[in-house]
């Protein structure tokens, strides 16, 4: 197992009788499935269904880590915390376990980690395998099947109410999804910012896709991880800030 420590990521523990009932009930996982040692990804919604964050759920004896976007996983926590109630959950900052990485990629989390060696690679890596934590400027904007989160096992869809369960199910046995993700590659630099726009020539023609997420390659090129309308023809150009980059789809 890797000893690199995913440095943009925080990790809460959850501990008390209630606390994997209470986890189970908020988030889009199976948390009740989960045995000590085991992790899986989960997404924390609205009400309307829409992704506040990408998180990782663990357990750590009788405990669970939940783990998320440093930027991000306060207000969660925060979210999370008026909705405890009588439930006998305590929720802390947690100071020895964070999340390592693994190739796949995979995740555990361990105490004693180093920092990942680059940790751009990595999220660039990430964003290929269709993992993102989110940001300021994508969190609340799409629901799970949008960033297909419900590909990457954030999503149970046999398990019970969680807040938006309704809208998400509903999305995915009504076929209603029109939008998805298009990963993209390209060589040059362009500097997007989460949650705006930009176009995509796929198959002749232009059209719109919201950037979630970025991060650079070791090759000096940047991949895109953003919201498009399906479409199986692949990218050929993107038009940022009114310049045009060469890209490929992944």
């Amino acid at each position: 197992m890797s000893s690199n420590r995913i440095p943009y990521l925080a990790v809460a523990r959850f501990s008390g009788d209630d606390a994997g009932a209470f986890l189970h009930s908020q988030l889009s996982a199976d948390i009740l499935a989960l045995e000590p040692g085991r992790t899986t990804l989960a997404c924390y919604c609205t009400p309307k269904g829409q992704v506040l964050g990408l998180l990782l759920a663990g357990r750590s004896g009788d405990d669970y880590l939940l783990a998320g976007k440093s930027e991000l996983l306060p207000g969660i926590l925060k979210r999370l915390q008026m909705y405890v109630m009588r439930s006998k959950v305590k929720i802390e900052d947690e100071q020895q376990a964070a999340v390592v990485g693994e190739a796949g990629p995979g995740y555990a989390f361990l105490e004693g980690a180093t920092e990942i060696p680059d940790a751009e690679a990595w999220r660039a890596g990430e964003l290929l395998a269709g993992i993102s934590w989110l940001n300021a400027g994508s969190s609340e904007k799409f629901i799970p099947q949008m960033l297909g989160f419900d590909g990457i096992g954030a999503v149970n869809f046999n398990k019970g109410c969680y807040p938006g369960q309704e809208i998400v199910a509903r999305a995915r046995y009504l076929g209603k999804v029109k939008r998805g993700p298009l990963i993209l590659e390209t060589g040059g630099n362009p500097t997007a910012v989460p949650g705006e726009k930009l176009k995509v020539l796929r198959n002749g023609a232009w059209s719109g896709a919201v950037v979630v997420d970025l991060a650079q390659t070791t090759a000096g090129g940047v991949v895109l991880f953003t919201v498009a309308a399906q479409d199986e023809a692949p990218a050929e150009e993107i038009e940022y800030g009114g310049e045009r980059y060469r890209c490929a789809t992944r």
